[in-house]
């Protein structure tokens, strides 16, 4: 058998390999991201090789038993998980390395981290086609396919794998390393999605789907990359120029009545002209509402309809917080519009603004 030369040499260094990985993962895996993410990675690890040694211990004991007629099947087995469980470190470990030396460095909540960008992807996606390659010579090699035929039957069959499901992983793949080569979405920034008349903050960005956080529900959304690229996207953190981004508060006003107001519309729109102004003045003062203290609020009459006119407060933002907290950014965009909202309110009636649109008999 192709196994007999190494008898128990091969299963025992397996194991010290597999108890070296057992005992060290949490230090390997530290570095890998989050203590979510490791505490993960390390429990998948720790399983796999608590597995692996049963296999281990099974294999010896039927060997010394019934060794003329056992194949080393256990053996096989637990050695194609040590293989699989290995580079699975290797590559986890490696692609934060990556995201170090060639990735990017966002402050987000006051920490900097980095994160992936296109070149650190790549060499990620180099890594794992040299890790798959080796893996699967390990198998051939595991499996004791000699034979020409044998190895390029499971070269083929993996390779068939490969093809037939390529429009599923691959295009993920492709529109992900658009994303980070773009640079239009990356982790921290605030995007939009047409359509779905919500707000998300990127909290990740992996080979295969998008992790979104909800800013208005607070929970979690996962959107493979394919679909996210499909959609147009507005990302509110890049701005288009310094003054911010711009945000608009639509009113109605009644029209003048002729008994109660002689000047007619140039009073209306002298008085709509003052209260802006003064909403502008207890804006920039309110340190909850996030607009540039630099740029007035801006107004104008978009619409005359046959029951009140429509009016349009323009305003804008100061830049968006990087962060990955639902609640900075909910505060940023809602808040400041609902205090805008409010203060309209207040100032109309201050200056005898009717925002009532009279009801139809």
């Amino acid at each position: 058998m192709p196994f007999d030369p190494f008898l128990y040499a091969v299963p025992v260094a397996a194991m010290v390999v597999g108890v070296a990985l057992f005992v060290f993962a949490p230090k390997i895996l530290s570095t890998t991201g989050t203590k979510h993410d490791t505490a993960l990675q390390v429990l998948i690890v720790r399983i796999v090789i608590v597995i692996f040694i049963v296999l281990q211990i099974a294999d010896i004991a039927i060997h010394r038993v019934i060794a003329a007629y056992y194949n080393r099947l256990l053996l096989r087995v637990s050695l194609s998980m040590l293989a699989i469980i290995v580079a699975f470190v290797i590559f986890n470990v490696a692609t934060r390395t990556f995201n170090r030396r060639f990735g990017t460095t966002r402050t987000f909540d006051g920490k900097t981290v980095s994160v992936p960008s296109y070149h650190s992807r790549m060499a990620g996606m180099v890594l794992l086609a040299v890790l798959l390659i080796l893996v699967g010579y390990a198998m051939i090699e595991i499996w004791g396919m000699d034979s020409l035929t044998q190895k390029t039957g499971f070269i083929g069959v993996i390779a068939a794998f490969l093809v037939l499901t390529s429009t599923v992983w691959l295009p993920d793949i492709f529109y992900g390393l658009v994303l980070l080569g773009s640079s239009m979405a990356e982790e921290g920034d605030t995007i939009a999605i047409p359509g779905e008349d919500r707000l998300y903050v990127i909290n990740g960005l992996t080979p295969f789907y998008t992790l979104l956080l909800d800013i208005d529900n607070n929970h979690r959304t996962m959107m493979r990359n394919s679909k996210l690229m499909s959609e147009r996207i507005e990302n509110l953190s890049k701005r288009a120029s310094v003054e911010g981004l711009r945000r608009q508060v639509e009113f109605k006003l009644g029209y003048p009545k002729p008994g109660e107001d002689h000047a007619g519309a140039g009073s209306l729109f002298h008085r709509v002209g003052t209260a802006v102004a003064e909403i502008f003045e207890q804006a920039v003062k309110d340190p909850a509402v996030k607009v540039n203290a630099n740029i007035p609020f801006e107004w104008s009459l978009v619409e005359a309809g046959d029951n009140a006119l429509r009016f349009v407060l323009h305003y804008h933002l100061s830049a968006l917080p990087v962060t990955k907290h639902t609640s900075k950014v909910r505060s940023h965009l809602r808040t400041s519009h609902n205090a805008i909202t409010r203060m309209v309110f207040e100032r109309a009636a201050a200056h005898g603004l009717d925002l009532a649109t009279p009801a139809l008999l």
